[in-house]
């Protein structure tokens, strides 16, 4: 109960208090001791005692690399760095390191994105100067064709950070988020297992306390978050499991849904398309495409991006509904 008397400003959870010391101990290579620590959350309108200070300490170092340094006789607290020495790259590595900063642009609208082509351009900036003009040179080389609309997807660069941490600390996370099924805001109790990126969206997958089921959440669509102190344990995630997020739409009923592709369209699914298919088959007519879905507005709208060449034969519903549609088309440009 003393923690609790100690608060005399805004009102934070201690996962939250823990961050603003991860923060402070990072950007000071030099350290800080407890006070100074408690000086500085004081201006942020935390106001605790040292020896919650330390306590806190003590659990980020289980996960985070904290060293404590003892300097006249005073203990000062900082955040591992790690530092790469006397780095030369061949041209192969250049080309590489090229190539994956290329790669990572699709996500620059991501936190974790802008880090990662930050600290490719790190390495490179801290070796041979030769090989900086080079990697320049390289990166021209390289260019992304066919960018997926997620590298528009915005994400809240506080949102992602704190979910990382509660990853890491494994603490459930209270979240506002717009589901685009329903159409509306629910608030949720989530025990965030992983980050994944799923079509070039970044997402966050865990068990939903109010659906009771493993759930994938994407970030960009958390409108408010905070950080719990409560935890959840530990849980094995099974790899290999990541589906298309075409297979993840999930609405009021999933249904067996049967496609007769034609034309151009069939070389496209068999290069492109197949993985969201349970099943394929190729006959004199097409190519017969089978799945078990919920027909979530995102996946009507991908049917009806191949035109003529899709013929839906399941649900019956589906069939009439793209054939009402196509013939509304049709009366307009006729009035036209």
């Amino acid at each position: 109960m003393q923690d609790e008397r100690e608060y005399q400003g805004k009102d934070v959870s201690v996962s939250q208090r823990q961050i603003y010391i991860l923060s402070l101990l990072s950007e000071n290579p030099k350290g800080y001791q407890a006070e100074e620590i408690r000086e500085r959350l004081k201006v942020w309108d935390i106001e605790v005692s040292r020896r919650t200070i330390t306590r806190d300490i003590d659990e980020l170092s289980l996960n985070y690399g904290i060293s404590e340094e003892e300097r006249g006789g005073r203990t000062y607290y900082f955040a591992d760095k790690y530092t790469l020495k006397n780095v030369n790259l061949t041209i192969e590595d250049l080309a590489s390191l090229a190539f994956a900063r290329e790669m990572l642009t699709e996500y620059i609208h991501l936190d974790i994105g802008r880090h990662a082509v930050s600290f490719i351009e790190k390495i490179v900036e801290h070796s041979d100067s030769l090989n900086g003009r080079q990697f320049e040179k390289l990166c021209g080389h390289f260019k992304k064709g066919n960018k997926r609309n997620g590298s528009g997807d915005y994400v809240d660069a506080g949102t992602e950070k704190m979910i990382q941490n509660a990853i890491d600390n494994r603490n459930k996370l209270e979240i506002e988020y717009y589901s685009f099924t329903s159409d509306e805001c629910t608030k949720r109790i989530i025990c965030p297992y992983r980050l994944l990126l799923i079509d070039s969206y970044l997402c966050v997958e865990g068990y939903c306390e109010l659906r009771r089921e493993v759930r994938r959440f994407r970030l960009s669509r958390i409108k408010e978050s905070r950080l719990l102190d409560d935890r959840f344990e530990q849980v094995e995630v099974r790899e290999g499991q990541e589906q298309d997020i075409f297979l993840e739409l999930r609405g009021k009923c999933v249904e067996e849904m049967e496609l007769l592709f034609t034309g151009d369209s069939i070389r496209y699914i068999k290069e492109y398309e197949a993985g969201r298919a349970r099943r394929i088959k190729e006959a004199e007519e097409g190519l017969y495409f089978y799945q078990k879905v919920a027909l979530a507005p995102d996946v009507i709208r991908w049917i009806r991006g191949f035109g003529p060449d899709v013929e839906v034969i399941k649900p019956v519903w589906l069939s009439k509904q793209l054939e009402d549609e196509a013939g509304k088309r049709i009366e307009k440009t006729q009035k036209k």
